[in-house]
């Protein structure tokens, strides 16, 4: 059996038959007069069948091809039924297959012949039409989808002028429009080919350049450390750039030295940006970002100056270089335990304070205020003096001027406060006498007060005391009186 189907195939070769198979059987059973117009039975076994040969669309074309040309009304109605099946569900082999130049030929002479049955061309026609609202954007299908145009209307005889203009029109519409779908479809081609021709290139490109080899943290650990401390100096150097810049005789874009900082900047901050895409060390990953928010602090510095500048408000206040700074500090990029141990202490030393002012505003002294006291005694706590010796007298304070009537303040002579024994003590006497207001208090210190002053002496002479006791009885004599009146 092998052998009779070598020779049958060997002579097919040489007679140039066409290959014949099951799919020419199937178009042969569907258009036989059992089937209806519109039936689908065995539809799907012939679109299995010509997916699964090679030959297949070629073979279903030529099979509908030839009932088209020869059938009857019926079978030329089943003929277009199939094609319309097989387009639709057959997939892009058969659509870029099945529409050759004679099946082609045979559609336009089927819907332009006048003897053609009605119901045949009506069918005809509004497949066509289908094509053309499908594939009319499609390159690939722009013979079928110009199948609808193409076709013959009947030919009319014009009567007049105006429907021989009209025909000419219609004429040239037509011939323009499909020499411009040709050259589209030309130029589509071109591009497609010109775009495939790229992306080979490109991958050919791509595949002879070198790899960059992986990221070796070990290895460029010293790079990154590097490229930290450059960038930081750029950001430094940056502002002190801008800080140093005369606004009266010169602009941040003009001068040199900023320009130059500012490239530099830019430089630096691309190594740090690319060290944070890779870095997933722990250690070194808070670092790059902190450098990276300085040397950003420094851009947006350039970018404020500029602007005041449009403003022609050039000049940089004391202020902003302060918050620039301010800012600057405020990136700790080492985090040793020196620094977090001082953030302790300065922390504890808000506290004292604060509750030391509480403590003060309670007992209505005033609040010490932060800035009075020297940075090495704020850690000083020395208590809260006034709530806890609430019993003590007040500290000795200077009574301000005018306080005191100095006038009522009479302090006495030095006679009267030596203690020598006077012959005269009538004189004695009358002096302590005039002196009444003092008050004597038995101690081995004897105060005199007079108003509100408060004084102390310091004699212990007894005889000064029996002195003022005597003084107290005598009445003093008039000044003006006549000492020889006794």
């Amino acid at each position: 059996m092998a052998a009779v189907y070598l020779a049958k195939q060997a002579r097919s070769a040489l007679a140039r038959e066409k290959p014949h198979s099951s799919i020419t059987d199937l178009v042969e059973i569907l258009t036989s007069p059992t089937y209806e117009d519109e039936a689908f039975d065995g539809i799907p076994e012939l679109v299995e069948s010509i997916n699964l040969q090679p030959t297949g669309p070629a073979e279903a074309s030529r099979a509908i091809r030839k009932k088209l040309k020869y059938g009857d009304p019926h079978r030329q109605y089943r003929a277009l039924v199939l094609l319309k099946a097989a387009v639709e569900n057959c997939g892009d082999q058969f659509l870029r297959n099945f529409a050759d130049d004679h099946l082609v030929e045979v559609i336009k002479h089927v819907v332009s012949d006048p003897s053609t049955d009605p119901k045949v061309k009506k069918k005809l026609t509004y497949i066509l039409a289908s094509w053309h609202r499908e594939y009319k954007g499609d390159p690939r299908m722009t013979v079928v989808a110009n199948l609808y145009k193409q076709r013959k209307q009947p030919e009319k005889t014009p009567t007049t002028l105006e429907g021989v203009v009209h025909r000419e029109v219609e004429n040239t519409k037509r011939k323009r429009e499909e020499k411009e779908a040709k050259q589209k479809a030309k130029e589509q081609k071109l591009e497609e080919r010109k775009r495939r021709e790229e992306e080979e290139r490109k991958r050919a490109q791509r595949q002879s350049q070198p790899r960059r080899p992986p990221f070796n943290f070990e290895k460029e650990k010293p790079q990154i450390l590097n490229a930290i401390a450059e960038t930081s100096q750029a950001a430094n150097n940056l502002i002190n750039a801008l800080t140093l810049v005369n606004t009266e005789h010169d602009t941040v874009k003009d001068n040199e030295r900023v320009q130059e900082c500012l490239e530099a900047a830019k430089q630096a901050r691309k190594r740090i940006v690319r060290y944070i895409q890779l870095v997933e060390n722990e250690d070194l990953i808070g670092t790059l970002i902190e450098t990276n928010e300085r040397i950003i602090t420094a851009l947006e510095t350039y970018d404020k100056v500029m602007h005041q500048s449009k403003l022609s408000n050039p000049e940089i206040s004391s202020q902003d270089v302060e918050d620039v700074q301010a800012g600057l500090a405020a990136v700790n990029l080492h985090g040793t335990e020196v620094g977090m141990l001082q953030q302790r202490q300065r922390a504890a030393v808000e506290r004292t304070v604060s509750r030391s002012n509480r403590a003060r505003a309670g007992d209505g002294a005033p609040p010490v205020a932060h800035g009075d006291l020297h940075p090495d005694l704020q850690d000083l706590n020395f208590g809260a003096l006034g709530a806890e010796q609430s019993g003590l007298p007040p500290p000795i304070r200077p009574s301000a001027p005018g306080a005191v009537d100095d006038d009522a303040y009479e302090p006495g002579t030095l006679s009267d406060f030596s203690d020598y024994e006077s012959s005269d003590e009538d004189t004695h006497n009358q002096r302590y006498a005039s002196t009444s207001t003092y008050q004597h208090h038995p101690s081995t210190s004897t105060a005199y007060a007079t108003g509100n002053n408060n004084f102390v002496t310091v004699s212990d002479d007894e005889n000064l005391t029996s002195r003022k006791n005597a003084g107290k009885k005598a009445t003093p004599d008039d000044p003006f009186a006549d000492p020889f009146a006794d």
